[in-house]
């Protein structure tokens, strides 16, 4: 006889284990498999490096700027099974050459003061644009909760109506909304030390030369916002441990090394898995797919299932659309890594610890040069980089004296080459761009290297995205991953969408899951 579960989950990241609990916690028998042999995909941080079995590394995401501001923490238990963060004094800045530092503090007035350092001009351009990017914040948040077919006649349209009124919020909120991140900067701020930051910082959620892409730097308020920026104690596997143990409790079955071939379809409904191994596991209730779009309704489907205007959808979906990625390269040192030079200017100034700051290189310059040299396959040889010591702010991570580095680089997620022929080059341009501002690196014990062609083949994330689909504005709510395929529920009757291609998109807040599993469960 075929196993026989209410529901089968395919994928073990956070998405799918926010499924996973959601529908166990309604009573219902749950199964989630995982092909890779640790649950949490991007979500996920492990001690990847036998030679250094107590530096826990994480390949993906490392803070938690979502997460922490709904109530999915209290909702799934988390906190009962382990979960715990680190408030991040000063989350995010920028490193120049010569290691002068401007620092974006959880405290607005001192963040302010910062700036004003560099431009008076700067600062009181930082402090008009709060009020429109706090709203999209405040928004964002509210809305991430919501299942999205009831967004523009509730939370949204509430939020306008507080809005309207106030005629400087609307304009400041036109101009986000109608400018590509790189205008949006060039034009509010003169300092080269902003106008890098805000550009790259926006760069991490989606394509910064997008028209309508001035929101990304919406983490410009994130940052002052309650809680503020969270980094989970002991690393991204703390939010993925926590959210295991809760779906353990609930009698979650998991699987791991264990790869799904096929979404069995029968008379127009999904009845079931075939895993890899040819056992077919039967879904009483309906399929999860906890994966990018591209391959819930791709490979996992048998070829007919879905008419060609799907197809089509499935297609033109745009990841990495203007061609930028992330290379990364992560490392485990045998010692204490340090920035010297900024450190010694730091102290003159107020000594803040910069080993707490994830900083981020580059002029303004160097970072539209790379954007050019990103659309045509290629890269500075020592590109804008994103410098984190995870274990300045956590120690938990290392071993007592001892540092885990996190290294992130925007690169073309199709080179001109083949990424087996300069993954190393690029690699090293990564630790070069480093090497000028960090210490210590001397000490490696060993690194793991993750070019966007293995982001795509060891996570599945089409052309390297992390968010499976760009976070562009006509790929929010309904229209995400594409008009009609929005809500979750997908062509096929018994089967969903639960990962970050749908709402409220990519980054750590295990709502796509949630919101997938409570419409699942209203179906049948």
């Amino acid at each position: 006889m075929a196993e026989s579960y209410d529901f089968v989950v395919i994928g073990g990241g956070h998405n799918g284990l926010s499924a996973a609990c959601t529908l166990g916690a309604a009573g219902a028998s749950v199964l989630v498999v995982e092909q890779r042999p640790v649950l949490g995909g991007l979500s996920a941080s492990n001690a990847y490096l036998p030679a250094a079995p107590q530096h826990v590394l994480s390949l993906g995401a490392m803070d938690d700027m979502f997460m922490s501001c709904t109530s999915i923490v209290d909702d799934l238990q988390l906190r009962r099974h382990g979960f715990q963060t680190i408030t991040v004094p000063a989350p995010y800045g920028w490193i120049g050459p010569d290691g002068e530092t401007l620092l974006l503090f959880a405290d607005l007035d001192r963040t302010l003061a910062e700036v004003r350092r560099f431009s008076p001009h700067d600062a009181r351009a930082y402090a008009d644009l709060q009020p429109a990017l706090s709203w999209i914040f405040r928004a964002l948040v509210t809305v991430m909760s919501r299942h999205p077919a009831e967004l523009p006649k509730r939370e949204l349209g509430k939020h306008l109506l507080k809005l309207a009124p106030d005629r400087a919020i609307r304009r400041r909120l036109g101009q986000i909304m109608t400018s590509n991140l790189v205008e949006l900067m060039a034009e509010c701020f003169r300092s080269d030390a902003m106008r890098s930051l805000g550009t790259y910082w926006g760069s991490m959620i989606g394509p910064i030369d997008a028209d309508g892409g001035g929101f990304y730097c919406v983490g410009l308020a994130a940052v002052h916002s309650r809680p503020g920026v969270q980094r989970p104690r002991g690393g991204m596997r703390s939010i993925v441990g926590s959210l295991e143990s809760r779906a353990r409790s609930l009698g979650v079955q998991v699987r791991t090394s264990c790869g799904v071939a096929e979404v069995v379809v029968e008379g127009g409904e999904a009845s079931g898995v075939r895993l890899s191994d040819g056992t077919v596991v039967d879904a009483r209730r309906g399929v999860l797919a906890a994966v990018p779009p591209q391959t819930a309704y791709g490979p996992l489907l048998a070829e007919g299932v879905l008419d060609s205007n799907v197809t089509t959808k499935v297609a033109m979906m745009p990841a990495s659309g203007n061609n930028s990625a992330t290379f990364k390269v992560d490392l485990a040192v045998g010692g204490r890594v340090s920035f010297p030079v900024a450190q010694a200017r730091r102290d003159r100034l107020d000594g803040h610890d910069l080993r707490t700051v994830s900083l981020m290189t580059g002029t303004f310059g160097d970072q539209i040069e790379q954007l050019a040299l990103i659309r045509q396959g290629r890269s500075l040889a020592a590109p804008p980089s994103y410098l984190a010591v995870l274990s300045g702010l956590d120690p938990t991570v290392a071993p007592p004296g001892q540092d885990v580095v996190y290294l992130a680089s925007n690169v073309p997620a199709q080179p001109r080459e083949d990424w087996a022929d300069v993954r190393d080059r690029y690699a090293e341009g990564v630790l070069a761009t480093a090497g000028t501002h960090l210490s210590g690196l001397d000490a490696e014990i060993g690194r793991v290297v993750t070019s966007p062609a293995d982001f795509g083949a060891q996570y599945a994330t089409p052309n390297g995205s992390y968010f499976h689909v760009d976070m562009t504005p006509l790929r929010l709510a309904m229209n995400r991953p594409a008009p009609g395929l929005g809500g979750y529920r997908s062509p096929v009757a018994g089967y969903f969408h639960a990962g970050a291609g749908s709402h409220p998109g990519g980054g750590v807040s295990g709502w796509p899951g949630r919101l997938a599993a409570r419409t699942a469960l209203t179906d049948r």
